[in-house]
């Protein structure tokens, strides 16, 4: 992200990076939100920006977006004690990781969440969304009928082109 300026400039002169969308599936998903939370992360943290980053939005599938309803709810065998360092270190580390303390972002946001998806439950969207909501930001829930978790990501599959409307909609 921090190279991305850089980038645009060298390999893509006529990109609009106003116009940049954050996307990302499952614990990707969780990146993005992650990412245009950085203005928020704790003072001190190596992480932490001056200010927002300069994004029209996020486009979060199927995120792992709220830590503790995640864990409560065993979500990937686990993975969100893992990557805090196991269950001592959840509450000092999740202030610096988890999406659903690093609020509001200020930045609009979307999530496209599968009512059908085993892998991260609906309930963790739902958390995460409502956690906005208390923080004073509106947060965007899509949830799709008969979808699982990976149809988000399947060019082929309809979901994937609500995926790119989403997308397209903040973009713009």
């Amino acid at each position: 992200m921090d190279a991305l300026p850089a980038l645009a400039a060298g390999h893509l002169p006529q990109g609009d990076l106003r116009r940049t969308v954050l996307t990302g599936h499952s614990a990707g998903g969780h990146l993005a939100l992650w990412a245009a939370a950085r203005h928020v992360l704790p003072a001190g943290s190596p992480w932490r920006l001056p200010e927002p980053p300069g994004l029209r939005g996020v486009v979060a599938l199927a995120p792992i977006a709220h830590f503790e309803r995640a864990a409560e709810l065993g979500v990937c065998g686990g993975a969100v004690q893992q990557l805090l360092g196991g269950a001592a270190l959840f509450a000092e580390r999740s202030m610096a990781a988890d999406p659903a303390v690093l609020l509001p972002t200020g930045i609009a946001t979307a999530v496209v969440q599968g009512r059908e998806d085993s892998v991260v439950p609906l309930a963790v969207a739902e958390a995460y969304v409502d956690a906005a909501a208390k923080a004073g930001e509106m947060v965007g829930l899509t949830v799709l009928d008969g979808v699982g978790h990976f149809p988000l990501i399947d060019p082929a599959a309809d979901a994937c082109a609500v995926v790119a409307e989403e997308i397209a909609q903040l973009a713009w």
